[in-house]
């Protein structure tokens, strides 16, 4: 039970990833992320003329949308659930699931693969680029496998852990409010010219949002280390020397561990799409070459850590509610 006594948790977390690892996430143009994406894209010039104050703007449109979608959902949920327990369950696990990007992330990872096993380094690049926003039309091997490990190990926490985090706190009305965080952070969360008052709000607010889940994710990807006889000690130390390195507060956390963990190195410049240097650090350990085994592991510590994720927070629900 959470802190919204309609909702409940068991089993709506443990179908819903069930769900995402056997289907994955559906392109569908009612999808709940893309209603997000469409409704802020018509509500921010809206907004931009609200008042003089842009910061202000900015922070009434973020919580309009994000408030607007968790309350939604919540009414929606109390009147099923008020028809008919079943119809609210599965509301809610529906919702929940559209949520998790456990299979899209996992999908990356193995077409990559498969384009590097076959030596096609330019559809290995064409598929890491729909996932990154840094320009791959440049890089080598290495390169490609980098910007791929980088991106899983950061959405391990902000699309599969921290989701699976709020859903286990509060079902579908605060998971969904966490993705609009999210989406918004994506899309207005620059410190361009454009955005650097407008969006200042919504990336703050989803530096607030993952900071428990990205530390979650950390200590999973040590522990699962540990587990696999790999390199622990080494990720542990990575988090602590390298994690804080970069321009995000919790995204370089799962990077940093996992570098450690498999004593690999990531991270150092790339390109924008313009040509321009993105500085990045470099975090990890001290091996330079990355190799197909690495993005193999990679999968396994997705798959591993939902799935303990998931188990782990089973087990405490059930003590809780003897």
């Amino acid at each position: 039970m959470t802190f919204l006594s309609i909702f409940r948790p068991w089993p709506i977390i443990p179908i819903a990833l069930a769900l995402d690892l056997l289907i994955g996430d559906p392109v569908w143009q009612y999808h709940p992320v893309r209603i997000i994406g469409r409704l802020a894209t018509w509500l921010e010039p809206h907004f931009r003329r609200l008042t003089r104050n842009m910061r202000l703007n900015g922070v009434l449109f973020n919580l309009i949308i994000v408030v607007g979608m968790a309350v939604l959902i919540w009414l929606v949920a109390v009147v099923l659930y008020a028809f008919n327990f079943v119809a609210g369950i599965t509301f809610e696990i529906i919702v929940v699931y559209f949520c998790l990007a456990l299979r899209s992330l996992t999908d990356e990872g193995r077409i990559t693969s498969k384009y590097l096993k076959a030596n096609n380094l330019e559809m290995a690049r064409n598929q890491v680029q729909t996932i990154v926003s840094r320009s791959m039309e440049h890089e080598d091997e290495r390169g490609v496998i980098r910007a791929l490990l980088e991106s899983l190990m950061e959405n391990l926490s902000d699309g599969i852990v921290a989701p699976l985090f709020f859903a286990m706190l509060g079902g579908a009305p605060l998971v969904l409010a966490y993705k609009a965080i999210n989406t918004l952070d994506s899309m207005v969360g620059y410190k361009n010219e454009k955005y650097r008052d407008f969006g200042w709000f919504s990336a703050r607010l989803d530096d607030v949002v993952n900071f428990i889940p990205a530390r979650l994710t950390g200590i999973l990807l040590v522990m699962s280390s540990a587990i696999f006889g790999q390199h622990p000690i080494k990720a542990l130390a990575a988090w602590k020397r390298d994690a804080q390195l970069g321009p995000s507060p919790n995204g370089g956390i799962p990077i940093a561990v996992f570098a450690g963990a498999r004593d690999i190195s990531l991270g150092g410049n790339c390109y924008d799409k313009e040509g321009n240097i993105i500085p990045l650090p470099q975090v990890g350990g001290q091996r330079k070459e990355l190799t197909l085994q690495d993005i193999r592991w990679a999968l396994v510590y997705i798959f591993f850590i939902s799935l303990i994720f998931v188990l782990i927070f089973s087990l405490l629900l059930f003590i809780t509610e003897k």
